[in-house]
């Protein structure tokens, strides 16, 4: 009790790391001594700002919960012994040090949640630490939110890239229309499903218009999402590189016609001026059998396959 009054009698600003330790004795936290007077020197005004957020973060991370408590209480109670020389200090009497910052002083008297979040009708503001991070009233962190920005540069660019693998694609599917197989010298390749199933002759055409319908339920979302800049250029970034990969696929490896309903023979242009107006009337029909194109020779790697399936995760997904 006489070294308790001592201290007391002592004031706060003037206690060094030796009555920082009696007090610890004192209040019961006599393994904690050398932590935090020995190793970290906290003298009587950083214990008095010490917070709990302090405690369980490092250099100190304290593991017992109870002692961060049991502690973090009986340095309130020094705060409120000193209320005059934490005002001082640019410190709010209204709030305690241990929960946030002075600027938190209107969250007194509002009721926290048990993991540290405010209630939902709450509409003041939480003070930010280092422009990015809130901290709660248990002592915690929480990384708010950052606004992406669309950077609409990066969008036309992948957009431009798409459109130009597009066009690569064409000319590519030109050049592999010319070294297709002879079907007499290269059958069909046997297909244990296919040659069991009868053939369905709408099933591509209907392929093609599932394709249609997925691309403007795409376009819907686009419309109505808040990142559509960052979506429509990732879609580009990515459908970009498949065909891209398409294309080396399609050259590297020519497959014999899939079947015999097919009429594909290789087909020879005069110039490079045909084979670019080809391409043209491939690229700008999109491939598709519907607006009137029909290829052959890309069988290694189907481009109806791909388009299905990008445009089905970006819509689900």
């Amino acid at each position: 009790r006489r070294m308790m009054a001592g201290n007391n009698q002592l004031c706060i600003r003037r206690w060094t790391t030796k009555n920082v330790a009696k007090w610890l004795k004192e209040e019961g936290f006599c393994e904690y001594v050398d932590v935090l007077c020995n190793r970290h020197r906290l003298d009587g005004i950083t214990l008095l700002t010490l917070t709990e957020y302090d405690l369980r973060s490092p250099p100190l991370e304290i593991k017992v919960l109870g002692d961060i408590k049991r502690l973090m209480l009986s340095i309130r109670k020094l705060q409120k012994q000193h209320i005059d020389v934490l005002e001082e200090l640019g410190y709010n009497s209204d709030s305690h040090v241990g929960t946030a910052c002075p600027s938190v002083a209107s969250l007194q008297g509002t009721d926290w949640f048990c993991n540290g979040e405010v209630p939902r009708d709450y509409d003041g503001a939480i003070t930010d630490l280092n422009g990015d991070q809130c901290q709660y009233a248990n002592g915690k962190n929480k990384h708010a939110t950052r606004r992406l920005d669309p950077e609409y540069w990066k969008t036309v660019l992948s957009c431009v890239y798409v459109f130009i693998v597009f066009g690569f694609t064409s000319f590519v599917m030109v050049i592999v229309h010319e070294r297709v197989p002879d079907m007499q010298t290269y059958p069909p390749l046997p297909d244990i499903f296919l040659d069991s199933v009868p053939r369905i002759p709408w099933a591509f055409a209907m392929t093609e218009v599932c394709g249609v319908i997925l691309c403007y339920i795409w376009l819907l979302v686009l419309l109505l999402h808040k990142h559509r800049s960052i979506l429509l250029r990732r879609l580009c970034s990515l459908m970009g590189t498949v065909f891209l990969l398409r294309c080396i696929t399609m050259f590297v490896t020519s497959l014999s016609v899939p079947g015999q309903h097919l009429q594909c023979t290789g087909k020879l242009y005069g110039n490079v001026w045909a084979k670019l107006q080809r391409a043209f009337a491939i690229w700008s029909g999109f491939g598709m059998t519907l607006t009137g194109v029909h290829t052959c020779g890309d069988y290694m790697f189907s481009g109806h396959t791909v388009v299905l399936t990008m445009l089905n995760f970006f819509v689900t997904e």
